[in-house]
């Protein structure tokens, strides 16, 4: 009978740490959502990474589709993604096991946070698989966001009146 009773607590303590150990460890992924649909967001890394030494291309910016979203993440939102395999396509696809915001900042003068400045830029166009190179307040009324097509493989502007 303790044998069995301490295989069932040894159990119950082993998943009891499986399940809340997700969020311990780093997570998989830091990018931006640029897309959101049904329940699932694209993420994508603003960081490249340089594949060129070992003949793939040098700016490859990792993007995942990620299923299981909380539904208060937002387009234009900064997250971390923890997640376990993902599909291989491009971008790849996988499922959230935890999603965090990381708090937009709004600076002195301005009425967007960067957020909200980035969300608008996505929102105003037919914007493909894109990665953020840079968001920056003017410092009067203007949001400047340098955005990279991953597709087309072109960098462009997008100016965001801050009113």
């Amino acid at each position: 009978m303790k044998k069995i009773l301490l295989l069932f607590l040894l159990t119950i303590s082993f998943l009891f740490v499986a399940c809340s150990s997700v969020k311990d460890d780093e997570p998989g992924m830091i990018g931006y959502i640029v897309k959101v649909d049904n329940g699932r967001i694209l993420v994508v890394d603003p960081e490249p990474k340089d594949f060129s030494s070992t003949g793939g291309i040098s700016e490859f910016y990792n993007a995942i589709w990620f299923s299981n979203a909380p539904k208060e993440v937002r387009r234009g939102d900064k997250v971390k993604v923890w997640f376990d395999t993902v599909a291989e396509s491009y971008p790849g696809q996988s499922e959230a096991l935890a999603v965090e915001v990381i708090p937009s900042t709004k600076p002195e003068g301005a009425n967007l946070t960067e957020s909200e400045a980035l969300r608008k830029a996505l929102e105003s166009g037919n914007i493909n698989v894109v990665t953020v190179k840079s968001i920056a307040f003017d410092g009067s009324n203007n949001w400047n966001i340098h955005l990279y097509d991953i597709f087309e493989e072109k960098e462009f502007d997008i100016v965001v009146e801050d009113k």
